[in-house]
């Protein structure tokens, strides 16, 4: 594995709060595109052109497009499942869906400057907003239905909404929150709406349907908020005590300095990992008496089953990061089991999951504990987004420094592609349960992983501690180190950019 950064002006400087793949399946002089969203109210439209016959290496990056009808910071966009279509949502409030334009036509609000460097133009489609007393509220993050027939999302008013793409209307509301909801997943199976809020907890909703088929109400079936894990065997010790149970809190209150809480769900439908969670355990009778909360980073993951029984306790448990984990992604295809493994979630097939801390990304599979690779020294400011290549070729990943870097991944690296039937996620509610590992679940410690320490220059001595970019109210990474607000007629120069660094790589085959 590789990875490397791309070092254009993404968005003027400003940062990238998301990106998505239009991950079709991948056919020959198909242009693989890559769109962002950032601060300065827009999102962009990329091509990706690869190093030769090798897809998991950019070699170029065109301009094709900027689509400009939001009025403030853009915070999340995504390709729908058919990948013909974007749906964006920020700071405004709106949740807008494009469609691509056969021809190029120049849309409102674009600077003409701007407009003769496009290949393309996109429309909006759709301009769906939720009709309150109190007006819109900020996007965080949203997640379509696996039909691309509904929206979720997820807003800074507490709640989460439903929205009907043909009907242009808001179907469902659900504001059982106590704070920002920062991270939404729509069940691929259609049973369910996973949300994360800044008041430490997940929730998980039950779609209810009418006699048509349409989303009509969100049902509350279980808060998870605490959960029983294992104590440290001492102070800052990463040595569990698996006799000395008992509850705690499993995430991180308001204070995280991040304003997403990216959870992600399985493309299969059989696992939830849930990032921003503690693991602070001790003998103390304080939560944090532990007495270093550096160690006490963690993500948790949770199967179907036990989602269903409303069970709290997480299958397993990543802890100890260095950091907060902010964003997990799974990887859209696939993989076939090693021979002779046991892997520690009894499906058929092999799955693939990265994890990004605010300055880390870390990526697993369901096979062993240990990451298959960690990749350090990507960005200056905290990662806001993971987007993988529908083939696992790549990882994009995106900051608040407004730069994006990529995770090159040579064909065969994760394994054989799983070759038989991929398991039927209808558009129906599930009625039998999932076949997964009923045993009973365990925190399992990775302990510290290897790491190569790499010397502090003075440039980067001098960037300020990744934990004091975010707060409230937002903002941008790039103000952040120039403590002051970027403007559009800045021509500050940009920091130089450091290398990425590849920490640990698994010798497993």
């Amino acid at each position: 594995m590789e990875a490397s950064n791309l070092q254009i002006y993404w968005h003027e400087s400003q940062p990238i709060y998301s990106l998505s793949f239009q991950s079709k399946p991948l056919q020959k002089e198909q242009t693989t595109r890559l769109v962002t969203a950032g601060g300065d109210n827009k999102i962009r439209v990329w091509q990706l052109n690869f190093d030769g016959q090798d897809r998991s290496k950019v070699d170029t990056i065109d301009f094709l497009s900027s689509l400009t009808q939001h009025e403030q910071a853009v915070n999340v966009v995504r390709f729908d499942p058919s990948h013909e279509s974007i749906a964006s949502a920020g700071d405004d409030g709106q949740l807008l869906l494009w469609r691509k334009n056969e021809n190029i036509s120049k849309e409102f609000g674009v600077d003409d400057e701007e407009f003769a460097d496009f290949k393309e133009s996109w429309y909006v489609w759709k301009r769906l907003r939720s009709s309150t007393a109190a007006g819109s509220s900020e996007i965080y993050d949203l997640s379509w239905s696996p039909d691309g027939k509904f929206v979720a999302t997820g807003s800074m008013d507490n709640s989460i909404r439903i929205f009907d793409v043909a009907g242009e209307s808001c179907v469902a509301i659900a504001s059982d929150h106590n704070h920002y909801v920062q991270g939404v997943v729509w069940d691929p199976q259609n049973e369910f709406i996973f949300s994360q809020s800044a008041d430490r907890s997940v929730h998980v909703h039950r779609i209810i349907y009418d006699a048509s088929g349409t989303v009509s109400d969100l049902k509350l079936t279980n808060r998870i908020i605490r959960g029983d894990l294992p104590c440290r065997t001492a102070a800052n010790s990463t040595e569990l005590d698996y006799k000395n149970i008992k509850s705690s809190y499993l995430f991180h209150n308001e204070t995280l300095p991040s304003f997403f809480r990216r959870l992600d769900m399985s493309p299969c439908g059989n696992l939830l990992c849930l990032p921003a969670g503690v693991f602070k355990n001790c003998n103390s009778t304080s939560e944090s008496g532990n007495g270093n909360d550096e160690l006490a980073n963690a993500v948790y993951i949770f199967t179907r089953p036990y989602l269903k029984n409303s069970s709290n306790r997480p299958i397993l448990v990543l802890p100890f990061f260095k950091k907060p984990a902010l964003v997990v992604s799974f990887c859209p295809q696939l993989y076939q089991l090693s021979v002779g493994s046991s892997p520690y979630v009894q499906l058929p097939y092999k799955l693939i999951f990265a994890v990004a801390t605010s300055d880390e990304v870390f990526i697993y599979d369901t096979e062993v504990i240990e990451p298959i690779c960690i990749i350090g020294n990507l960005h200056y400011t905290p990662i806001t987004d993971i987007a993988w290549q529908r083939d696992g070729s790549m990882v994009m990943v995106s900051s608040t420094d407004g730069f994006c870097s990529y995770i090159s991944i040579p064909d065969g690296t994760l394994g054989a592609v799983y070759i038989e039937k991929t398991p039927n996620t209808s558009f129906k509610p599930m009625q039998t349960e999932s076949k997964v590992s009923g045993r009973t679940p365990v925190t399992i410690s990775t302990l510290q992983v290897r790491r190569k320490e790499k010397p502090i220059t003075e440039d980067v001595k001098n960037l300020p501690d990744a934990s004091s970019i975010g707060g409230s109210p937002k903002q941008d990474g790039a103000a952040a180190i120039q403590n002051k607000p970027p403007t559009q007629n800045d021509t500050r120069p940009v920091p130089r950019r450091i290398q990425p660094t590849l920490m640990f790589q698994s010798n497993k085959k």
